[in-house]
């Protein structure tokens, strides 16, 4: 899916655009999507460098939390 956006001002710190609702609506899925699979790469990575316990060890961490 191509989005056009037609740029209506662009200065050293700001760009303003013009799309209808339905674009940024999706452009907004589409943010929430990656951020939501950065947080599940970085919970994979505490995962594979985490020790491993057993089942009771697991359960008194969470207790402790």
């Amino acid at each position: 899916m191509i989005m056009t956006m037609h740029v209506i001002e662009r200065n050293a710190r700001n760009t303003t655009v013009r799309l209808t609702n339905k674009r940024w609506d999706r452009l907004m899925e589409l943010e929430k999507a990656y951020e939501t699979a950065q947080a599940v790469l970085r919970a994979k990575r505490q995962c594979e460098t985490a020790p491993s316990m057993s089942v009771s060890e697991a359960l008194k961490f969470i207790d402790a939390l």
